[in-house]
């Protein structure tokens, strides 16, 4: 992990060594709400991932995002990074291009999942000059979080961490996962997960769509009860270049119960930007 300094705290982000791909599109991963970015699969952050020489990542992962420069931050507050959470999306995307700003970054491409999904699009919508496109992973125009759920993570913290995470996975999907997110949104504290919720709360943009001018790759699932398939799809069709991506069987982290399938869909898309 690198830090920069920004603005008086230090953002911690990874990078996984990658000077310059193909068409000089670089890769930023954003994580959600209460989230890190350890979230994000260690396959697509480094080449030196320790399950490939022990053979634990998927035979099919296929390795296309080694490619690609891949940038993965902490947000303000969270993990390893200095800072205070925030609460607004709009506060979220200027760190991240103070950050890009700093690390003098062009050609990028946002990755975002769920509150990191509006991370992107809100990006889209301030026209950093350095934005090439953005990739949704479980996100939406407008963001639905009841005022239970608020109030919830301030008064009954943990129970509610509970639902969140049951409401967030495939039924089938291994304990090892939701337990890591359960764990991760716990240490990350009432504050910052309520922080991050209060502002996805807050979030809609479903009447500036056509104010979206990049290329925006859509991946929704079927079984993602925080976002649903639905609600993505409609968005889509608003924006005048996107693509959507469907996934059968999955719930809202695709990029942790699909791995292989959504890097797949990434390294697509990616070719066909430049």
């Amino acid at each position: 992990m690198a830090k920069i300094s920004l603005n008086g705290y230090e953002l911690s982000y990874s990078f996984n060594g990658v000077s310059k791909s193909t068409n000089g599109v670089s890769v930023l991963l954003i994580h959600g709400a209460g989230g890190q970015e350890v979230d994000w699969p260690l396959a697509w952050r480094s080449l030196n991932d320790l399950t490939r020489s022990l053979g634990l990542t998927p035979k099919d992962h296929g390795g296309g995002l080694d490619n690609y420069p891949v940038y993965a931050i902490d947000l303000p507050g969270h993990g390893k990074s200095g800072g205070k959470s925030q609460s607004s999306v709009e506060e979220y995307a200027n760190a991240v291009n103070e950050f890009v700003t700093a690390i003098e970054l062009d050609n990028v491409c946002i990755v975002g999942h769920s509150m990191g999904a509006s991370i992107a699009l809100n990006a889209a919508l301030n026209k950093y000059s350095w934005l090439t496109a953005i990739a949704m992973i479980g996100g939406a125009s407008k963001m639905f979080v009841t005022d239970a759920i608020l109030e919830g993570l301030k008064e009954n913290f943990e129970p509610t961490i509970e639902n969140i995470v049951k409401y967030s996975w495939y039924k089938n999907t291994g304990a090892f996962f939701k337990q890591k997110a359960r764990q991760r949104m716990l240490e990350a504290g009432s504050k910052v997960v309520h922080d991050d919720f209060y502002a996805c709360s807050q979030f809609d943009v479903s009447d500036r769509l056509a104010e979206i001018d990049v290329p925006t790759l859509v991946i929704a699932s079927d079984h993602d009860r925080m976002v649903p398939l639905k609600i993505s799809h409609e968005m889509a069709n608003q924006l005048s270049r996107s693509t959507f991506v469907a996934l059968e069987n999955c719930g809202h982290f695709q990029h942790i119960e699909q791995t292989s399938r959504v890097a797949k869909e990434l390294v697509n898309y990616l070719s066909t930007l430049g």
